[in-house]
């Protein structure tokens, strides 16, 4: 018969040492235990091991025995029970200010990732995670309504350790393209000695506004986590998971009779222990995955332990990446619950045993959970705010500095290599006036010498002519009956004829040059009656539009980049493109040879947008690094950089004078520079999520942005006024700009639409669908009688805009086609691809 800890009838059985129950709960982790139904992973066994009485739990092999009591023991229970005892008392904890935290310890295969996950779309299986993140949203709106000055605000991020690397699983959520496990990049975890914990360099924190972003957000880095089939589990995770919960709670203005507070909820789930002997595994990869596994479990075992231990011990956090994350847990800052998960059957009774003594042991860890208010955050965050504001005023001044005397190096340098061009070219023109006034003399000295001959030696009076300084000198005369040929060129061609040849030439290469090269900017479009439509198609007639009102196909593709190309731009005299990358790289193209001409570096992150000035004489480039960078359009010097958003600008475009520059970022603002001082104008901030295209009006007077929150917003930017909001999407808009005469505007949306809205109405005009996958981008062409739009399906569509009638479809990308633009008949588009193609489209 079983006996307790404090009773030990076998020398093998454990000695329970009086450990918490001096120790009030609240001062110590509490410790919850839960028996899984037997499954697969008991391999038929079905001997009980361990026995429940109350809230102790015994386990018994017929050699070991021992009896353990703990805060909570779930046997046959529910997911809503569980919730009820532990998931309410956090989410009390966290509203009052309090970090807590709960992680599941146990066997692989024990129902760790059930417990605190639970199962997709099936309310009554739902785990601890969706349940608390479900009654937060529930009880923020209660408080909020009870407060009027109550603002809560939620973030939450998802990590998981895998192989001792951290990896965020959300990492991806605003890039545009869905993401796979291989993508993940690893971050660093750095330690901040003032604070005395560690932190995860990079890690993206989403704010979500209510539960079912959050669920979203969880199916997104659950699909991303790393996993694999074992002898133990169908879906055994291969790595620690950690998802946490960032919640702000201020009032505005200030309630004396309410803390601000700030609190966190730090949901972990460990990847289970595992025994080859049993798991089978012979795959490599997954064993020294286990193994990884087991090393970063045993040394969390250890910090327990020493944790646990009377007196002061050394607590190895420091030795394995897991238990640095979880710093706090070992007597730090934060309410922790150890949820522990054991199998019943007889066959896993050495593990349950292992797991049971850990649990036992953590019992005996006291916390120093304290309420984090916000005073005294505050006032620190507004001094280093105004350190901050002095520190970019003084940067922007010196680098403002340095370009004034760069330019008047430049302009010195420019001056004397004139001055020295000038002075050469003086000398040269002095030269040829000595050589042609000797020249001159001559003459003049041979004339009066046949003059002195007498009378018929001249034919006729003889003049010479000078044309100028950099003329010839000619000696003519009126030509005799007996000197016929004397008045024709060099060559004896007659000057008439040869006029006319060239003017044949001409019209001969007026007519050949379009089906040459149709790309080129400005070549005539019309064709000679002799020239047939299988002229401008490379394959012959199977290269035919789809429409006999359309000829299209492609041109030429611009490969140099080494990764996705984000956006593309034509010089406003379309002899010349830019082009924006993943690969940190801008490039500047020649057009009609498809030679690159500059390759721009010095964004520290991807290049998301680009774009020419209206004069040409710049270049603008947007970056995942959080700033502009302006470049000059001729030598791709970089000239200014602009700083002030606090997280990656996704888009960039210039005013129709150049006077002004509009950025969106995904930190929900549209920020408006002066382009002559670089310096910020304004901030339009009533986005509530990441804002992705922004563009101004033909008049320069309003600005038009579009969001991640489905909307697109008019503004009066000069007055920092919203004018209007537009809905109807019902994904995130990833474009949007004005019609040549600025009465509509056309948007572009994640929800594989392309919308036309009317200025005056505000309405949907016309809703364009065709499109299979999200459209990136959508703009105007051919004076807004046609659009054209991109889309992650691989093509790009020309649509007829009082249609709504696609009029032509591009296939020839092998990836997302993220931006297009038009110049004249010529259409370029980038793509994931790496590649960027332009095509013909001659409509008639």
């Amino acid at each position: 018969m079983a006996q307790d800890q404090d009773s030990s009838p076998r020398g093998e059985s454990m000695r329970k040492k009086k450990d918490d129950g001096d120790v009030p709960p609240d001062a110590r982790v509490r410790v919850a235990v839960r028996i899984r139904p037997k499954n697969r992973a008991d391999h038929g066994d079905d001997t009980q091991c361990v026995t429940v009485e109350d809230q102790k739990i015994t386990a018994d092999n017929g050699q070991k025995s021992a009896s353990f009591t703990f805060d909570h023991v779930f046997h046959n229970s529910s997911q809503t029970q569980v919730y009820k005892e532990l998931g309410e008392q956090m989410l009390q904890d966290a509203f009052s200010g309090y970090n807590s935290t709960i992680f599941a310890y146990g066997q692989t295969g024990s129902g760790k990732t059930y417990s605190m996950v639970g199962v997709e779309n099936d309310p009554d299986h739902e785990g601890l995670l969706p349940r608390i993140c479900k009654e937060l949203f529930d009880l923020s709106q209660e408080l909020m309504a009870e407060d009027a000055s109550l603002s809560i605000k939620i973030q939450v991020s998802f990590v998981e350790v895998y192989n001792e690397k951290i990896r965020d699983l959300l990492q991806f959520e605003h890039s545009g393209h869905p993401a796979v496990n291989d993508d993940l990049r690893d971050l660093r975890l750095k330690e901040d000695k003032k604070a005395k914990n560690f932190y995860v360099d990079g890690l993206s924190l989403h704010t979500v506004m209510n539960y079912g972003r959050v669920k979203n957000l969880i199916e997104t880095g659950t699909e991303l986590r790393t996993k694999a089939e074992t002898g133990m589990n169908e879906l055994s995770s291969r790595s620690h998971s950690v998802f946490t919960i960032y919640m702000h709670q201020t009032h505005d203005p200030p309630n004396p009779m309410h803390k601000d507070t700030e609190s966190k909820i730090t949901i972990v789930d460990l990847a289970g222990s595992e025994r080859q002997s049993k798991t089978d595994i012979t795959n490599a990869v997954q064993a020294a995955e286990a193994e990884r596994i087991n090393m970063s479990l045993l040394i969390l075992g250890r910090c327990l332990s020493a944790s646990s231990g009377s007196g002061k011990q050394h607590i190895p956090v420091r030795e394995s990446v897991l238990t640095k994350m979880l710093m706090e847990i070992f007597g730090g800052n934060s309410k922790t619950i150890m949820f522990a998960t054991i199998s019943p059957a007889m066959f896993n009774f050495a593990e349950s045993m292992s797991t049971l003594q850990y649990a036992h042991n953590a019992k005996k860890i006291k916390h120093k959970a304290k309420q984090n208010t916000l005073a005294k955050a505050i006032e620190v965050k507004e001094l280093k705010e105004q350190v901050k504001a002095l520190g970019k005023t003084l940067i922007e001044e010196l680098e403002k500095a340095a370009q004034q005397k760069e330019l008047m190096d430049k302009e010195i340098c420019a001056i004397t290599a004139e001055k020295e061009l000038i002075a050469q070219e003086l000398a040269a023109s002095q030269a040829e006036i000595e050589s042609l006034k000797q020249q001159i003399a001559e003459l003049t000295a041979e004339r009066d010498e046949l003059r002195l001959r007498g009378p018929g030696t001249v034919s006729g009076p003889s003049t010479l002519t000078m044309d100028g300084v950099f003329g010839t000198v000619r000696n003519s005369r009126p030509a005799d009956d007996d000197d016929s040929g004397s008045d024709q060129g060099n060559n004896g061609e007659d000057p008439d004829d040869r006029a006319r040849k060239l003017q044949q030439i001409h019209e001969e290469l007026q007519i050949k040059l379009p089906t040459m090269n149709p790309s080129l900017p400005g070549t005539a479009r019309k064709l000679p009656d002799t020239a047939s439509s299988h002229d401008l198609t490379r394959g012959g007639p199977e290269e035919l539009s789809r429409t006999a009102s359309t000829v299209t196909h492609e041109i030429r593709s611009y490969v140099g980049h080494g990764a996705a190309v984000y956006s593309c731009a034509f010089h406003p005299q379309g002899d010349k493109m830019v082009s924006a990358s993943r690969d940190r790289t801008l490039k500047v193209w020649s057009v009609k040879s498809g030679t690159e001409i500059h390759s721009l570096k010095g964004h520290n992150g991807f290049v998301l947008c680009c774009v020419y000035s209206p004069n040409g004489n710049e270049i603008c480039s947007a970056s995942d690094d959080k700033t502009l960078k302006i470049w000059d359009g001729e030598t791709g010097k970089k000239l200014v950089t602009l700083k002030g958003h606090n997280d990656k600008v996704y888009c960039c475009c210039y005013a129709p004078n150049g006077e002004q520059i509009a950025s969106a970022s995904c930190d929900k603002t549209v920020k408006v520079w002066d382009r002559e001082q670089g310096k910020k104008r304004c901030t339009l901030r009533n986005h509530t999520s990441a804002v992705f295209s922004c563009n101004f009006s033909h008049d320069g007077k309003q600005l038009v942005s579009g969001s991640d929150d489905k909307t697109i917003r008019v503004w009066d930017w000069a007055n920092n006024a919203e004018l209007f909001c537009f809905q109807g999407h019902t994904g995130t808009v990833w474009s949007c700009e004005f019609s040549p005469t600025d009465e509509q505007v056309l948007s572009a949306s994640m929800d594989g639409t392309v919308k036309l809205w009317d200025l005056e109405t505000k309405q949907a005009l016309r809703t364009y669908r065709g499109h299979s996958a999200p459209v990136h981008h959508a703009i105007f062409a051919k004076d807004g009688s046609k659009i054209v739009s991109a889309s992650r399906d691989r093509s790009i569509k020309v649509w007829d805009t009082d249609s709504g009638r696609v009029v032509s479809t591009l296939v020839g990308h092998n990836n997302t086609v993220y931006r297009c633009c038009v110049f004249n008949n010529l259409i370029l588009s980038c793509s994931s691809d790496d590649i960027l193609k332009a095509w013909n489209l001659k409509m008639y």
